[in-house]
C-alpha cells in the first residue's frame, strides 16, 4: 500500500520535492509503471479506545502511533493517556498535570510536550493563562503565558519552541489576536494572528510552519473583537508573517478534527463529518470523504477531538492521520473514547 511507504533513500516522502528533475506533482512513471497518486482517503475504526472518553482535550505527537492526550471539557478529567497504535490507550497513573482545563492547546511529542491555556469549569468556565511542560515522566515549568484564552491555536515540534495564537477570552467576551512564544525558559510576544479567531483547526510542522483553517473569526478586526462568526478562511504562517491562502475552498462551521502539518493537512467538519485535504498550505483543497461513512458517527453538535487545535499531532502529513475521542457519535455517547484512522 502506498501509505506504508514512508521513506525513499532515507528521505521522508513528504520532504521529496523533485525526482529526476520533476516535481512530485509531475512524476508520471516510476520503473515504467504509471504513478497514480494518492486516493481521496478512507476513515476506519482502529479498534482501540481511550481509557476515558474525552472531547475538547489537548494532544501532541509526531505520529498517530505515538500520541499523548490529556484532560478534556471538564475538570473531572484530570488524567493523561499514551496511545502507541497497537492497543487501547493507557492512563499514565500518578502523572496528572496541575491544571485540568478544557480546550487547552498542546504541542510537541509524546515524551516532550507542552500544554497551555483552556477554561476552568470549576470557575464559571473562566479562560486561563497557565502552561506546563511534560518530559515523559513529570510536569514542570508551571508558568503563566501572559493572557487568558481558550480554544486558540498552538504549534510546536518540541516543548521548548511553542507558540499560541488567538483564542477566546471569557472574561472580556472577545476573541483576540495575541501571540505568545515559549522558548523553554520564558514567554514573549510573537507575530500576532491575522484576525481574532478561535475554535479553528490547525496543523504544524513546527511553530514556524502553521496552517489555521475555518473556525470563528472577525477578519475586519486587527485587535480583540466581540463580533465574530463562522468563516471558511485558511491562513498560513511561515515563521515571519501570515498569508490568507484561500477562502471558500473547504468548509465553514464546527471543526471536529484536524491532522497533519503546515503544508500537508486534513480537516473534518460538522455533523456530516466531511474531510478536506490540502498539500499546498491551504491554497487548494480536495475531498477526503466523510468520517461518518460506515462508522455510525452522526451528531448535530460534534465537539472537537483531542488535538484539533494543537499543532504537531498525528504527524506532519495527511496520508495517515486520525483522531482521538471527541463528542460525535450516537453509538459512542458524549465524550467518546473511539480512536479513528484516516489513510490514503
Amino acid at each position: 500500500m502506498s501509505n506504508q511507504v514512508q521513506k525513499l533513500n532515507a528521505v521522508a516522502l513528504t520532504d521529496i520535492e523533485t525526482f529526476n528533475a520533476k516535481t512530485d506533482a509531475n512524476i508520471e512513471k516510476l520503473n515504467g509503471k504509471t504513478f497514480l497518486g494518492l486516493t481521496a482517503g478512507t476513515w476506519s475504526d482502529s479498534g482501540h479506545n481511550l481509557t476515558t472518553g474525552r472531547s475538547r482535550a489537548w494532544a501532541a505527537g509526531a505520529t498517530r502511533s505515538s500520541m499523548i492526550i490529556g484532560n478534556g471539557q471538564n475538570t473531572s478529567i484530570t488524567t493523561i493517556e499514551y496511545y502507541n497504535g497497537s492497543a487501547n490507550a493507557s492512563v499514565q497513573a500518578g502523572k496528572n498535570p496541575s491544571q485540568a482545563w478544557g480546550t487547552s492547546n498542546g504541542g510537541g511529542v509524546q515524551t516532550d510536550c507542552i500544554k497551555a491555556g483552556g477554561f476552568n469549569s470549576d470557575a464559571s468556565n473562566a479562560s486561563q493563562d497557565d502552561s506546563e511542560v511534560w518530559n515523559g515522566s513529570s510536569w514542570s515549568n508551571n508558568t503563566t503565558v501572559g493572557y487568558n484564552w481558550e480554544n486558540g491555536q498552538g504549534a510546536g515540534a518540541t516543548s521548548n519552541a511553542f507558540t499560541v495564537w488567538g483564542g477566546y477570552t471569557s472574561q472580556s467576551g472577545q476573541s483576540v489576536v495575541t501571540a505568545r512564544e515559549w522558548n523553554g525558559s520564558s514567554w514573549s510576544n510573537d507575530t500576532a494572528a491575522p484576525a481574532p479567531f478561535y475554535a479553528a483547526g490547525s496543523g504544524a510542522d513546527n511553530n514556524n510552519s502553521v496552517i489555521v483553517n475555518a473556525g470563528y473569526y472577525n477578519d475586519n478586526a486587527t485587535s480583540a473583537s466581540s463580533s465574530f462568526g463562522s468563516a471558511d478562511k485558511c491562513w498560513y504562517y511561515n515563521g515571519s508573517g501570515w498569508s490568507n491562502t484561500s477562502e471558500g475552498s473547504s468548509s465553514s462551521g464546527g471543526v471536529y478534527s484536524s491532522f497533519g502539518g503546515g503544508v500537508t493537512f486534513g480537516q473534518t467538519f460538522g455533523s456530516a463529518g466531511n474531510t478536506y485535504l490540502t498539500g499546498d498550505s491551504g491554497a487548494t483543497f480536495s475531498s477526503g470523504g466523510s468520517v461518518a461513512t460506515g462508522l455510525d458517527i452522526s451528531s448535530s453538535n460534534p465537539y472537537a477531538s483531542g488535538g484539533a487545535t494543537g499543532g504537531n499531532r498525528c504527524g506532519n502529513s495527511n496520508v495517515d492521520g486520525g483522531t482521538l475521542g471527541g463528542d460525535y457519535a450516537a453509538a459512542e455517547g458524549n465524550n467518546a473514547g473511539a480512536i479513528l484512522n484516516f489513510d490514503r
